[in-house]
């Protein structure tokens, strides 16, 4: 595995575990901070998937379609942790995952561009 490869692996499985305790472990960011909870999802799922669309943009065949399960799940698993599981948060991670894939192909695109040029 090379190195970006290892680091973008890294980087996406410690979102996955900060989001994971955000959204069902005990409320530690309040519900109208950054703009409200349908933000929070949008930015917490699509962090998830930021680091392969910059860096491993292949991975998303896999890593969108699990991730989008995964908020799915966790919209289940927070009824029984005493938290609401709501179907506009689910949608909020769709969102957030839709935007930070394309923002990374950008931001990707971005810098390859710079390198070529240098």
């Amino acid at each position: 595995m090379t190195r970006t490869s290892l680091f973008t692996a890294a980087l996406t499985l410690l979102l996955i575990l900060t989001v994971t305790y955000l959204t069902v472990g005990p409320r530690v960011v309040p519900g109208d901070a950054l703009s409200g909870d349908k933000v929070q999802h949008a930015l917490g799922f699509g962090a998830i998937v930021f680091p392969a669309a910059v860096f491993r943009p292949r991975w998303l065949w896999s890593l969108v379609p699990a991730v989008a399960i995964f908020g799915g799940v966790i919209e289940i698993v927070q009824m029984s942790v005493g938290r609401d599981g709501e179907l506009a948060d689910w949608l909020a991670d769709l969102v957030g995952l839709a935007l930070a894939t394309g923002f990374g192909a950008a931001v990707r695109a971005a810098f390859f561009r710079t390198v070529s040029r240098a």
